[in-house]
C-alpha cells in the first residue's frame, strides 16, 4: 500500500509543473467550503477537476454541522469562502446506522451519529426511506448553517447550498450526478 501511495504521488507530481505548486506555495484562497460525508466514494473532485487551493473540504460522518464548527468557521470567518456546500451523497452509512438504532456503537461513534436528526426507519421501504432521510439530513444541515451564518448570508457574503451526490442514479438524473437539492 505504501509503495502505491509514493509512486501515485510520484505520478501526481510528473502532472504539474512548478508554476502550479507557486500558485498555491504562499497560502490558500478556496471559494468553497465544502462540507461532505467521511465516506470514501465522495471527494471534492465531484464538484470541480481540480480542488487544489480551489475547495476547502470538511468530512464527517453524515456531512454534518455540529461536529465540525470550528472547521467551518475557519473556513468561513478566515478564508472567507463565499460558498457552503453541503452535500450528503446516495447509500450513507451514517444515515442508515442512524435508522438502525446505535446500540453496540462505541461511545465515539455513538456522540457524532446522535447530532444527526432523527432519522425514522418508517414504514417505506427501506433503500426509499433511507433515500428521504439523507436528503432531510441535508435541508436539515442547510437549514442548520443557514441559521448560524445568518448575518453573512444576509449580506451576501456566504450562499449556503445543499447537494446531493448520486452516484447510484437513485434520483433518476444521471450516474454520478450532483444534485442541488
Amino acid at each position: 500500500m505504501l509503495d502505491r501511495i509514493l509512486s501515485d504521488n510520484e505520478h501526481y507530481v510528473r502532472e504539474h509543473n512548478l508554476d502550479y505548486f507557486l500558485g498555491h506555495a504562499r497560502g490558500q484562497s478556496p471559494q468553497i467550503t465544502m462540507l461532505t460525508c467521511s465516506d470514501s466514494r465522495v471527494n471534492s473532485n465531484i464538484i470541480v477537476s481540480d480542488p487544489v487551493n480551489r475547495v476547502f473540504i470538511i468530512k464527517n460522518i453524515g456531512n454534518q454541522i455540529t461536529t465540525c464548527e470550528g472547521s467551518l468557521d475557519y473556513a468561513i470567518y478566515h478564508l472567507k469562502t463565499p460558498l457552503l456546500l453541503i452535500v450528503g451523497h446516495a447509500d450513507c452509512g451514517a444515515i442508515k446506522a442512524r435508522m438502525k438504532g446505535v446500540r453496540g456503537e462505541p461511545d465515539t461513534i455513538k456522540r457524532e451519529l446522535l447530532t444527526l436528526p432523527a432519522c425514522p426507519a418508517g414504514n417505506n421501504e427501506f433503500e426509499k426511506q433511507l433515500l428521504e432521510n439523507i436528503l432531510e439530513n441535508i435541508h436539515y444541515q442547510v437549514r442548520k448553517a443557514t441559521s448560524k451564518y445568518q448575518e453573512l448570508v444576509q449580506k451576501d457574503e456566504l450562499r449556503i447550498l445543499g447537494a446531493f451526490y448520486d452516484f447510484r442514479n437513485e434520483l433518476g438524473q444521471g450516474w454520478g450526478r450532483v444534485v442541488l437539492v
